[in-house]
C-alpha cells in the first residue's frame, strides 16, 4: 500500500510539473512586441535598441523553450532566433511571446506608425510602448528577473541603446501614458 501511494504521489507531481511547461517544442506563438535582433540571430533580455534588425510584433513563431533560452523560428521565412529569456521559466518568456496575436490596427494610425518605427512617443500607453520598444532593461530592477506584468506596473523604464552609450528613458504619468522620453533617436 505504501509503495502504491508513493507511485501515485510521484505521478501527481510529474503531472503537475509537466502541466507547468506551456512552451512545448514546436508550439506556435506570436511576438508580443518588436524584438530587437543582434548579430547571429540573438534576441537578448537587454533588448538593445540600436540594432537595425527587428522581428515585428505579431510575427508567427514556432518556439522551443529550454531553461533561460528559447529557439524561435519565423514560420513565414524559416529564419531562426535564439531568445535569451533572462531567467528560467515560461513566465519570463512571456515578456517576448504571446499565444494570441497582438494586433496593432486597433490603435490610431499615428501610434501604429511609431510602433512600426519601434519608438515611444508622449501620449502612448504602457502597452503601446511595450509593443513598440519591447521589454526595457530596467524598470525598478533589472528586468531579467521581472515578468511582463511586473514591468507594466512600473512607471519609469530604461532601455539600453548599446554598450557604453546613452540610455533611453521612458516615463509614465499617473494615467499610464508616456509623459516624457529621453534619448530616443528619430524624434
Amino acid at each position: 500500500m505504501k509503495k502504491l501511494l508513493s507511485c501515485f504521489s510521484m505521478l501527481i507531481i510529474a503531472g503537475m510539473l509537466m502541466s507547468s511547461f506551456s512552451y512545448a517544442a514546436g508550439d506556435v506563438y506570436y511576438s508580443r512586441c518588436n524584438l530587437k535582433v543582434i548579430k547571429g540571430g540573438q534576441i537578448s533580455w537587454v533588448n538593445w535598441q540600436a540594432t537595425k534588425d527587428i522581428v515585428p510584433v505579431g510575427t508567427k513563431l514556432e518556439v522551443t523553450h529550454n531553461g533561460s533560452s528559447a529557439t524561435a523560428v519565423d514560420v513565414a521565412t524559416g529564419k531562426s532566433y535564439i531568445i535569451d529569456v533572462g531567467s528560467d521559466g515560461d513566465v519570463f518568456l512571456q515578456k517576448f511571446l504571446s499565444k494570441e496575436k497582438v494586433e496593432i490596427d486597433q490603435f490610431p494610425s499615428s501610434v501604429q506608425q511609431e510602433i512600426n518605427k519601434a519608438f515611444a512617443k508622449v501620449g502612448m500607453t504602457k502597452e503601446q510602448t511595450y509593443i513598440a520598444m519591447g521589454p526595457p532593461a530596467w524598470a525598478g530592477n533589472k528586468t531579467h528577473v521581472m515578468t511582463y506584468n511586473e514591468i507594466i506596473k512600473e512607471d519609469l523604464w530604461t532601455y539600453k541603446r548599446r554598450r557604453f552609450s546613452k540610455n533611453i528613458g521612458v516615463s509614465f504619468g499617473d494615467d499610464g501614458r508616456v509623459d516624457r522620453t529621453e534619448g530616443i533617436w528619430g524624434k
